[in-house]
């Protein structure tokens, strides 16, 4: 993930008309970072893609490349947390030589009612990463890599 994906503030809409604002690539690095770590040894976050001494020195054999969108909405006029949410997360691998080793796109769905998330607003946005990123895990231990 990039310095500007990390910075990068989304909002969406919410219920009663209000819209909900969050980072979406900061609020799910560490979740990253925990599925890769559960299938190679050793995970690095990296600087810059054309830091090709560090690519090296570290013996890395594949950049993975998150690309995150989401969306949400509520069925209801009264509160302003959403009730739905979707997170869709691309993932592709870059080899050594750049090419894409590796490409999927996993989805996640995450429905919240009031009485649940009353003391938790972001349930359903919760609800739908962890269905994606347990996807992830899925078509990870699926792959080649």
């Amino acid at each position: 993930m990039s310095e500007d994906d990390i910075k990068k503030q989304v909002k969406t809409p919410g219920g009663g008309g209000d819209n909900v604002s969050y980072k979406p690539y900061k609020d799910t690095e560490a979740a990253l970072y925990t599925v890769l770590s559960n299938k190679f040894e050793n995970v690095y976050k990296i600087e810059s893609l054309t830091d090709s001494a560090f690519l090296k020195d570290k013996n890395i054999k594949y950049v993975f490349i998150p690309t995150i969108t989401t969306n949400s909405s509520s069925d209801s006029l009264f509160t302003w947390p959403p009730t739905e949410f979707t997170f869709t997360l691309n993932c592709k691998a870059l080899n050594n030589d750049g090419d894409i080793a590796w490409n999927k796109e996993v989805k996640g769905f995450g429905k919240a009612e009031f009485d649940e998330f009353k003391s938790d607003f972001s349930l359903s946005a919760k609800r739908a990463t962890e269905e994606a990123f347990s996807k992830l895990v899925v078509e990870l231990d699926n792959s080649n890599l």
